[in-house]
């Protein structure tokens, strides 16, 4: 069950009291979660430093 059924189905209080489970999702064009693995941080990071560099020279 997704986070965002877990607020419909038992609303926001019980889903922020329930233990942290360490993820994190974005949504995609179709409005379903899509989990933001490691990778994908690190990549978005490295084109980060890519376009500063870009600016800097």
């Amino acid at each position: 069950m997704s986070v965002s059924e877990q607020i419909i189905k038992s609303g926001i209080q019980h889903v922020l009291e329930s233990q942290p489970k360490n993820t994190c999702v974005m949504l995609d064009d179709d409005g379903k979660e899509v989990n933001i693995t490691k990778d994908m941080v690190v990549n978005v990071c490295h084109q980060l430093l890519r376009q500063c560099r870009n600016v800097k020279n």
